[in-house]
């Protein structure tokens, strides 16, 4: 980026802070960030944005970026305008989005249509151009967008990414074109299913369908709508809100009649827009559900709904009989809002039939007595698994290894920095003492929807939360009603009550020995942990290795392809030890017709430079093996710097007890 010629004062600062930014310390690029914001100059702002590259990582370093660039708004704008700073890289064009996302939208929009003004946008949409209309666009743009849409002058993949821009104009700045929705019904039809989902998402953000409204109708109660479809139809019809004709389409769908994945989503759908109305109907689904983890989904989704759990603790409380793992599910849904009902929370205590140890008895003494319990009769082993458990979702919110959620603290050394009734407290009482550093907040929005979360990142439109799913969500500034910080854990109470004594001792056991030298301690690096498991059968083989030796993860079969449904690659995720266990990679509930031929586990290490590079590869004795689709004649290689997918093939008949692989020449990916 060239500027005019500036102060030698500020030239020697610009020298000074220029490592700085780039520095391994966060408080230090932090401060040099709100450093350069003193200096107006198109320089300041190219070094304040080369540290937007580790948005996400670290909220403060977020948000001084966020203060900078405003305040180097204009020299930034200046040289973006005359081509000074060109985004020519994928670095540069995630710059661009994120300070058009910053600015204050009047400026941002100028300069948006000033440098679009005589630039076409490709078919292939080259360029950040498409995701800067979406950022910061005015109606002209945003127009100009729509209509290439519309004639489908992009390719497939470009189409959706228009789409998903256009969304994001409306939801997030009230940008919209003229006009309704009507254009969209093409794309319900023919289309590939990202478009479908696309324009059906984009009628929920216009909430001005117009024609496509009927054939919206239609797509959601026709059972041979592929799923992924009719759930962003749903969706579309909750975002559009509790209108006459939204609530007159749904209610024939909710009927005992309609198909049951209509009925279902009818119903749900339903109850999340007017809950006091629709409960029962939404409680009926719920009921009907055949696992603990579908049934949570369905409870989310319902009590996100501002008011909804005191309408639902109404409905409850006359009830005799909900089957326990509706109750149970029902009961972590309760306890993870914002302000948790009481009323709810007791009669699905009662109904899950769990006995809850009362927080006024657990005194210092008990606490430590528990512990104690938890060390001389628990197994680490067994609390591993405990641990696991997707029930609990432990692994969500939690990393041990760099592995898993980054909703709560990383747990790698718990054991070795932290006593054993303080584990115990902080599982049974997580709201006694909650760590610095992870305070949520809440949010409820102006249609009527909670979020809570950890602020991942804040832009002038948006706010970013991570959910105790471990899920990103974006919420709109423009839409939020309040605003708060967090008074609790967003680790629900209550979550060991329905694990047994023995089970809840065998966490503890394995919780203490996290950190502590042997199988426990997770931090030496130098192993994969994070995987992904496609078991293969026959119908498979047919169609060849090629796409699963190359390790692409996006990769689908259809149940015709496959012999078993639809079918993908799914992540597992090794045990503490670095082993990926047997249970975790071998296919369960196949019919007995089809043949499970092999069971393919994938990873991926990185190289910071090229170099040669040592696999080593324990629990089966002539690993056949590919890197980056190339199959490898021995586990010694050479690769050039950079990423890099491993694939291991496992014969289908001889699974192995367990995996591991290891090398101390790589980084192996931990997503």
């Amino acid at each position: 980026m060239s500027t005019a010629a500036a102060p030698a004062s500020h030239e020697a600062a610009l020298a000074r802070l220029a490592p700085l930014v780039a520095d391994p310390h966060p408080r230090v690029r932090t401060e040099a960030v709100r450093a350069l914001a003193k200096i107006p100059s198109a320089k300041a702002a190219e070094l304040v944005l080369a540290a937007a590259d580790g948005i996400g990582a670290d909220p403060f370093l977020d948000y001084a970026v966020w203060l900078s660039i405003n305040d180097l708004a204009q020299p930034f704008l200046a040289a973006l305008e005359s081509g000074a700073w060109v985004p020519d890289s994928p670095a540069k064009q995630k710059q661009l989005e994120f300070a058009m996302k910053a600015l204050d939208p009047a400026l941002a929009s100028s300069s948006v249509a000033k440098i679009l003004a005589a630039k076409p946008l490709t078919k292939d949409g080259a360029g950040p151009w498409i995701e800067l209309i979406g950022a910061a666009g005015g109606p002209a743009e945003v127009n100009r967008l729509w209509e290439q849409v519309a004639k489908r002058d992009f390719n497939d993949a470009t189409l959706v990414r228009a789409m998903n821009a256009l969304a994001a104009a409306a939801r997030l700045r009230n940008v919209k074109p003229a006009g309704d929705g009507s254009r969209a019904v093409a794309f319900f039809y023919y289309a590939t299913s990202p478009q479908r989902i696309a324009a059906l998402d984009l009628m929920g953000a216009w909430k001005n369908p117009g024609a496509a409204f009927a054939e919206m109708v239609k797509l959601a109660g026709d059972e041979r709508t592929p799923a992924e479809v009719r759930n962003a139809a749903f969706a579309a019809f909750r975002e559009l809100g509790a209108i006459g004709p939204v609530l007159g389409a749904l209610q024939p769908m909710a009927a005992k009649t309609s198909p049951a994945p209509v009925r279902r989503s009818a119903a749900m759908t339903l109850a999340s827009l007017q809950p006091g109305k629709f409960a029962d109907l939404a409680l009926d689904e719920i009921a009907d559900t055949k696992t603990e983890g579908e049934a949570l989904e369905l409870w989310r989704g319902v009590l996100a709904t501002k008011g909804a759990a005191k309408q639902f603790a109404d409905k409850i409380a006359s009830k005799t009989a909900l089957p326990a793992h509706v109750a149970s599910a029902g009961l972590r849904a309760a306890r993870e809002g914002a302000q948790p009902d009481a009323s709810l929370v007791a009669s699905l205590t009662k109904l899950a039939n769990v006995t809850a140890l009362s927080p006024d008895k657990l005194t210092p003494a008990k606490l430590k007595e528990l512990a104690d319990l938890a060390l001389k009769s628990g197994d680490p082993a067994r609390g591993e698994l405990v641990y696991r458990r997707a029930e609990l979702g432990c692994t969500l919110c939690h990393s041990i290894g760099g592995v898993g959620g980054k909703v709560g603290p990383d747990m790698t050394s718990l054991g070795a920095a932290a006593p054993a009734d303080y584990l115990v407290e902080s599982v049974l009482l997580p709201n006694a003492k909650i760590k610095e550093g992870f305070h949520g907040i809440n949010i409820e929005t102006k249609d009527d929807l909670e979020f809570s979360g950890m602020l991942v990142r804040e832009t002038g439109q948006e706010v970013i939360l991570r959910n105790a799913q471990n899920q990103e969500v974006s919420v709109a500034k423009a839409n939020i009603r309040k605003r708060a910080n967090a008074s609790q854990s967003l680790m629900p109470t209550g979550l060991l009550d329905t694990v047994s004594e023995s089970d809840r001792n065998d966490l503890i056991a394995f919780l203490s020995r996290l950190g502590k030298p042997g199988d426990y301690d997770a931090s030496k690096g130098g192993v994969a942990r994070a995987w992904r498991v496609l078991p293969v059968t026959h119908r498979m083989d047919q169609g060849g290795w090629d796409k699963i030796t190359k390790g692409d993860f996006t990769a689908k079969w259809t149940a015709m392809e496959s012999g078993i449904g639809e079918h993908t690659w799914r992540p597992a995720t090794s045990l503490v030890n670095g082993a990926l266990a047997k249970g975790d990679f071998a296919p369960g509930n196949v019919p007995a017709h089809v043949t499970i031929t092999s069971v393919f586990v994938a990873t991926t290490f990185t190289l910071a430079k090229a170099g040669p590079v040592t696999l080593t590869v324990d629990g089966v004795a002539k690993p056949e093996l590919w890197v980056d689709g190339q199959k490898l004649a021995k586990l010694a290689n050479t690769f050039p710097a950079g990423a890099h997918t491993v694939v291991l093939r496992l014969d289908g008949a001889q699974l192995p007890a367990k995996l591991k692989l290891s090398s101390t020449d790589v980084a192996f990916a931990t997503n």
